[in-house]
Parts: structure tokens; C-alpha cells; sequence
């Protein structure tokens, strides 16, 4: 998964320095935590897929707990004519 991250120069001016041995600008790791909210993230579909395969168990568990989801999961399953009329 790639993630774009934006630096403001003023991070920059604090992490880089000009050192004159190196005869040039040296900077620091940049290390830091940024907090997203969903509607301003933006999966592609093999990013989906590896999620789906790391949580598999916990997003069945989601679907099949919620009686939307699970609604909605069984009209989707009988429009692939995948017989759901045991189920409940």
C-alpha cells in the first residue's frame, strides 16, 4: 500500500541541517504518526483483498452479526444465485 505523505518545510528546516564536512544538507529520520479519517482514505482493490485476507474472520464475524449486513449479504448471495434459504 502506498501512503503520501506531505513534510511542511518548516518540519524540514527543524530535521535538516547543512553540515560542512558532508559539504551539503544532512537530515534526520522523519518519524511521526498521522491519524486519517475513513472518508479521506482511498483503497485500491488489491489493497481491499489483502485486508480482506488478514481480517477475514473478524469482517464474517461483522457481516454475519449485524442483521443489515447480514441482510445484505444474503441479497447479494442470492443475486449470484447462491442458495441462502437455510441460512439465518
Amino acid at each position: 500500500m502506498i501512503v503520501q505523505v506531505r513534510v511542511h518545510h518548516r518540519d524540514l528546516e527543524e530535521l535538516c541541517y547543512y553540515d560542512n564536512y558532508e559539504k551539503g544538507v544532512v537530515c534526520d529520520d522523519y518519524n511521526a504518526e498521522h491519524e486519517y479519517a475513513v472518508s479521506e482514505v482511498e483503497v485500491d482493490f488489491f489493497d481491499l483483498e489483502e485486508i480482506v485476507d488478514q481480517y477475514k474472520d473478524d469482517i464474517i464475524d461483522i457481516l454475519l452479526n449485524d442483521r443489515r449486513y447480514r441482510e445484505e449479504l444474503f441479497r447479494k448471495l442470492r443475486s449470484h444465485k447462491i442458495d441462502v434459504s437455510n441460512v439465518r
